[in-house]
Parts: C-alpha cells; sequence; structure tokens
C-alpha cells in the first residue's frame, strides 16, 4: 500500500482546465490502461483534465498490474481485509480529488469519475457517498457495491450516473447492471445505461460515445 498514488496525466486540448475527469481501472490493470481514452473525450471536452491512477496495492492475482482492493474468491484474501484496503484507496483517492480541486481552483462539481470493473465499484462507492457532490460518475462493467449501506445513508443529492455493460459479458455478469438500477431507483439517483450488444467485458465504441455525451452534459 501506498501514500500517494502514482498517475499518468494528461493536459486539456485548450490548455486551460475547468474540469477534471480522472479514470480508475479495473482489477490487475493499471492507469495507462484507461488514459487514452482521453483521446477521443479531450476533442468534445477540450478543457478538461485528464488523470489515471495506478491502484496502490499490487494485484494479488496479477505480478504486473494492481488493485483497489483484494477479492476473497480470486486471491484467498478475507472480507475484513478487502473492506481495510477499499477504505484506504477512497481514502487516496478523495485526497486526489480535493488536490485538483485545489491545483486548479474548481468545485466538486467539476470532477468526474469514469470506471472500469473494480475501478466502477470504487467510483460509484466515492460518488454516491462523498458529501462533497461530485459532477458525474460513469460505470462500465462494474456493479454497484454494499446498496443496503447506501440506503441506510441515503442522502439528499447526488450526482448523475451512466452505467454502461456489455451484455456478453463473462467476467462481471450484466445482471449486476440491473441490480445497481434497482437500487438507483429505488434512492432517487439520476442515472441513465447503456447495454452494449455482442460485447464482453470490455469498452466498446458505443459505450464510450454515451460516456463522452454524459460527460459533456454533466461538465457543460
Amino acid at each position: 500500500m501506498v501514500d500517494k498514488l502514482e498517475l499518468t496525466e494528461k493536459m486539456s486540448a485548450s490548455g486551460k482546465v475547468k474540469k477534471v475527469v480522472i479514470f480508475l481501472h479495473g482489477y490487475g490493470a493499471d492507469g495507462a490502461d484507461l488514459i487514452s481514452l482521453s483521446d477521443p473525450l479531450s476533442k468534445q471536452l477540450p478543457d478538461c483534465f485528464f488523470s489515471a491512477p495506478n491502484a496502490p496495492r499490487k494485484c494479488g492475482a496479477s505480478p504486473f498490474g494492481f488493485e483497489w482492493f483484494p477479492i476473497p474468491e480470486i486471491d484467498g484474501s478475507t472480507v475484513p481485509s478487502m473492506m481495510e484496503a477499499l477504505a484506504k484507496s477512497e481514502k487516496l483517492l478523495k485526497e486526489l480529488i480535493q488536490n485538483y480541486i485545489e491545483k486548479f481552483t474548481l468545485n466538486s462539481e467539476d470532477i468526474a469519475l469514469v470506471g472500469f470493473s473494480q475501478g466502477t465499484m470504487i467510483s460509484l462507492n466515492i460518488g454516491l457517498r462523498s458529501k462533497n457532490i461530485l459532477g458525474g460518475v460513469v460505470g462500465f462493467s462494474g456493479r454497484l457495491l454494499m446498496p443496503d449501506v447506501l440506503k441506510s445513508e441515503k442522502k439528499s443529492k447526488y450526482p448523475p450516473v451512466l452505467l454502461v455493460h456489455g451484455d456478453a459479458d463473462d467476467v462481471v455478469p450484466i445482471s449486476f447492471l440491473q441490480e445497481a438500477t434497482k437500487s438507483l431507483e429505488d434512492l432517487g439517483i439520476s442515472f441513465s445505461t447503456h447495454i452494449s450488444k455482442n460485447v464482453g467485458h470490455g469498452i466498446a465504441p458505443d459505450g464510450l460515445e454515451k460516456c463522452s455525451t454524459f460527460l459533456q452534459k454533466v461538465l457543460a
């Protein structure tokens, strides 16, 4: 576990920073895995700064990648260790968000999280539970963790959410999308979904286009 996240960053196309998008990678990957998404997105978001941190832990199931938290059924870890790692990762990410707010003189609403798989899980956890309301959360191929806790901590305001999932995903089944939408609906959270046809555990062009449209709207 590190005390500071290692970052891959990309300056805005305009050279001015009015918004920030933070990409959160999946289990066993790293920040470089998602920073390339900034290339098409920057054309529609010219004043947006992009950041893709590495998760703070070496992945227990991969010799090269990183993890936001261990997964007991994959790496043999315990649930308490998973929860402890999740809390530490969230703390580091919240510090990163605050750093960008101060560095670029922004508000929390100027920040959006875009997660993939495990990165979606922690993005939703932070975005829906933080006191400071973010501009929006995009989740590809993930799931909503601990929906009962979210319900018990119901707030009056949440960031808008976009969930994108491939209907042929055999790693994180699309049923998790359906479960998440039920919870978001019950809490009155503004959300939209998109299903990429014949797509497995990945990000397809149509999903990325939906992400771009969503971010243009919530970061306007």
